[in-house]
């Protein structure tokens, strides 16, 4: 009997020995989901027949948190799933493997508990080899919580906490003897470059391996490394005996690799290395593990700034946040290939991988394409004082590290971001106390990084408020201080940025400075000749990031630059133009590119390029202001040649020298197709764009016009262009009227008072349209709008909202005192005719609709005997106002 046994024991460590390696898996598809705290959702009996099938990436809030009622669902949800699994894996370590899911999980299998995680943004994985059942179907129930938990950050920010799984699902087999996967969901490898050189690199490896047997085995730990062909390069092994249930670290010997070639933003060379386990007497392979590796030496200074391989590199990149339009944070993998490409082909060569880390296929296209990248945990805007949420924080560090420690585009850790933005008291010792707490966690964070991984730098984000961070003595803490600066958006002074720059570098002596976060608004959709701060217009943009690099530029000492942001994304709370949007991006939510993206790509890239800006601007249109009946509008065009020649409908307009990469050529666009080329010679290569505009003329004297009218859209108490995408129409500014053509007569725009002056319109999400621009800006007090189209009938189409409120409403943290000052509405009622018959006696706007609601009210008038159209407002209580005005000719 017994040497029965110990032949079935030795065939069964044969087999498992000889049997296939790691198999690894997605189980994404074919979920059942529900949301709530449901009794008993784990165990089998539970019926989810009425539940949703859904895939995963999945959340529940991309509808939620986009649309008019404020809030979106933060609570329990479940996902369950039946799976059958055969026979093939029987006998060997199973782990299920998360990428990410927001934010507290617990995991069971078959009814028994698995495993919980905390913290929304890193990967975790749970031993479930006890509870499968191979030729059976298992039951998979998971529960997800995005509730807030002031325990585990973020507690706040500005983006969406998106509930649910919304990253890859895995299963993973493995033989029971193994590279561990269990130290907080690593690869169980970690890579060491000690030194590198131009002619010799010194790599260590790490790893930690698992017995999973009952009794101890003899292996062979062998590393390899190869090239990027997979050649061979160096090779190294080692015994290790491993007891029954025993974790050991083996730690290589120093590999030398001479003349290695380097990782390398232009040429990001990875070697590959594969850790190999092999039974030492069969020489079988029993687990296998491939890391990248790339060789490169770097160094920021504080006068300096940054350094690659001994060669000084200025970091010009983006922030990026992982939205998408109308799928919150749940995409595919190639959806987040395709943004660090986007951001490769701009001529990025960094990224702030903010404000948490990302999915892994991030980090890998960032090694792939040679892009240096932050890494930061979500500890963001404030921090709660008690050693729950320290130790969250100081877990999520190891996690983020161990998980990317890799990586050889990684070269900061980042832990905090404008920590001091929510303080929860202004002064006292409630104050003193909370700054001391939050320098508590900072210094634990600070050491957990460092003791993690001294190779690299840590950095902490800062807003401009210096003296908190000052009095709470966090700015001496961090190697890199990252400052998020606004001015020119959130400040009124667009100079001040660069005093602020000399500021830092004056007062923090010694330390690496670099601009985390700048950048405006930009709405696709809005453009204006006269463009001014939080207008959102794409000219502002452009004004605004013109600025900020050439300032940057300018100073060495700045090691270098993230832009707020590479693209579009979602903050529930968030209002402004598009509601529940940060529209910073230099793409939109769904990757249209915006003109600051052409002005850096211009900036920064070595391919050569020629762009004509403006050219998403589809609905096309501006009234006639030269004399030979065209209308002349600014067009921007972007290249990285010396001078630039722009044509229309084949006429030249000229040849223009590029400052910072963009030229601004007046076109006099004609009414319907224009043709415009620009073309440009780089380092001795003709680039050339064409661009074919639509554009639709506007009369200004309209009883002379040589072109029947059609119609006529205006916004009120507004410079801009707004162009309505659905509708495929073009809203103009305003302008005065004056006999023979059309426009306002009496009224002031409205304009919203700010913590540091007035600013266009208001900034109220206005319900019951998805075109706030329209109705965001008016003429107050307005007397009549006049037009003096020809004779026939007409559709008049007004446009109003109530933009004062009578509530007091919470400013948004964010905005930094650009909030608008609260104006309570008065009672305000005006009746209005047309061409002297009454149409409204008594209208009143706050009343009859409420705050902030769209109101289109349309009416039919016949126009004869040449008189024109005269609307008329006739005040009863409080200013009249008015929105915008459509005229339509119907026959």
């Amino acid at each position: 009997m017994k040497k029965f046994l110990s032949i079935f024991i030795l065939l069964f460590i044969v087999g498992w020995a000889q049997a296939q390696q790691r198999v690894v898996y997605t189980i994404n598809d074919g979920w059942k989901f529900k949301k709530g705290s449901l009794f008993e959702a784990q165990l089998t009996s539970c019926d989810d027949s009425s539940w949703e099938v859904i895939n995963i990436p999945h959340t529940w809030n991309d509808k939620d948190g986009d649309d008019e009622t404020p809030g979106l669902y933060r609570g329990p949800a479940w996902y369950r799933k039946s799976l059958l699994l055969d026979k093939s894996q029987e006998g060997r370590q199973a782990v299920i493997y998360f990428e990410g899911a927001n934010r507290e999980v617990q995991v069971y299998l078959n009814g028994a508990f698995v495993g919980e995680h905390k913290g929304g943004y890193t990967r975790f994985c749970f031993d479930i080899t006890p509870h499968l059942r191979y030729g059976q179907e298992n039951l998979f129930a998971i529960c997800v919580n995005n509730v807030h938990n002031p325990n585990i950050p973020p507690l706040s920010a500005d983006f969406t906490f998106y509930g649910g799984i919304y990253r890859d699902v895995y299963l993973q087999f493995m033989n029971p003897v193994h590279v561990a996967t269990h130290d907080y969901a690593s690869c169980g490898v970690y890579i060491r470059t000690p030194q590198v050189d131009k002619s010799e690199a010194t790599v260590e490896v790490t790893t930690l391996l698992t017995n999973q047997t009952d009794r101890a085995v003899d292996v062979l730990v062998e590393n390899v490394i190869c090239d990027a062909t997979g050649k061979e390069v160096r090779k190294t092994d080692a015994s290790v005996r491993l007891a029954a249930g025993e974790t050991k670290t083996d730690v290589s010997k120093k590999i030398k690799i001479t003349s290695p070639r380097l990782w390398d933003i232009d040429d990001p060379y990875r070697y590959r290395v594969y850790t190999r386990i092999l039974d030492k007497k069969r020489g079988a392979l029993l687990d296998e593990v491939v890391n990248p590796l790339g060789l490169r030496w770097f160094e920021f200074d504080s006068e300096r700034g940054f350094s690659l391989n001994g060669k000084a590199r200025k970091l010009i990149g983006t922030a990026r946040h992982q939205d998408y339009f109308e799928k919150g944070n749940a995409l595919r993998d190639e959806m987040h290939v395709r943004d660090v490409l986007l951001l490769k082909e701009m001529g990025g060569n960094f990224l702030r991988v903010s404000h948490y880390p990302q999915d892994p296929v991030i980090m890998e296209m960032c090694d792939k394409l040679g892009i240096v990248t932050s890494v930061e945990i979500p500890v963001v805007n404030a921090v709660t004082e008690t050693e729950e949420f320290l130790n969250n924080s100081v877990e999520m560090a190891k996690e983020m590290i161990r998980q990317d420690f890799n990586r050889p585009s990684v070269m900061i850790w980042g832990y905090m971001n404008e920590i001091l933005l929510r303080r929860p008291y202004t002064e006292g010792k409630q104050l003193e106390d909370y700054y001391r707490y939050t320098e508590k966690v900072a210094r634990a964070l600070e050491a957990t990084v460092r003791q993690e991984d001294p190779s690299r730098y840590t950095m902490m984000a800062y807003h401009n408020a210096p003296q908190y961070y000052e009095d709470a003595r966090l700015t001496d803490i961090p190697m890199i201080q990252g400052w998020n600066l606004y001015q020119g958006w959130y400040e009124p002074d667009i100079n001040e940025f660069q005093r602020l720059l000399d500021r830092a570098h004056h007062t923090y002596k010694g330390k690496v400075l670099m601009v985390t976060e700048y950048g405006p608004g930009v709405d696709e959709r809005l453009h204006s000749y006269q463009p001014e701060l939080f207008d959102f217009s794409q000219e502002y943009g452009l004004v605004y990031h013109r600025h900020y690099m050439k300032e940057m530029m300018k100073r060495p000492f700045i090691a270098g630059a993230s832009l707020w942001n590479l693209n579009d994304f979602y903050s529930e709370s968030r209002i402004d133009v598009v509601p529940h949007v940060n529209n910073k991006g230099i793409v939109g939510l769904d990757r249209e590119h915006k003109d600051s993206y052409w002005f850096y790509k211009a900036l920064l890239t070595q391919k050569p390029m020629v762009v004509i800006g403006n050219r998403e601007w589809k609905a096309r249109g501006g009234v006639v202001n030269t004399d030979n009946r065209a209308c002349l509008q600014s067009i921007p065009v972007f290249s990285n040649a010396e001078e630039v020649e722009l044509f229309t409908n084949g006429q030249s307009l000229g040849n223009k020298r590029l400052e910072a990469g963009c030229a601004f050529f007046d076109v006099p666009f004609v009414d319907g197709d224009n043709q415009l080329e620009a073309v440009a010679l780089v380092d001795g290569c003709r680039v050339h764009d064409l661009l074919t505009v639509r554009f639709e003329l506007i009369e200004s004297f309209l009883k002379d016009s040589q072109k029947p009218f059609t119609e006529l859209n205006v916004m009120l108490g507004s410079p801009r262009y707004f162009e309505d995408r659905e509708a495929n129409m073009l809203w103009i500014p305003e302008q005065e009227y004056k006999p023979g053509s059309w426009g306002f007569v009496g009224g002031t725009p409205y304009r919203r008072k700010t913590g540091f002056g007035t600013m266009l319109g208001s900034d109220i999400d206005i319900y019951g349209t998805n075109q706030n621009p329209i109705f965001q800006t008016q003429r107050m007090g307005i007397k009549s709008f006049k037009a003096d189209m020809p004779d026939g009938e007409y559709s008049v189409y007004l446009y109003w909202a109530e933009l004062d409120s009578d509530k007091k409403k919470e400013a948004l943290v964010y905005n930094l005192g650009a909030d608008s000052e609260q104006v309570l509405a008065g009672n305000r009622s005006f009746g209005l005719s047309m061409n002297g018959v009454t149409v409204l006696d008594d209208l009143n706007i706050a009343r009859d609709y409420g705050y902030a609601r769209a109101v289109i009210k349309k009416f039919m008038v016949t126009i004869k005997n040449g008189e024109g159209l005269r609307v008329d407002f006739h005040p009863k209580e409080g200013e009249t106002l008015l929105n915008a005005i459509r005229i339509y000719r119907n026959y």
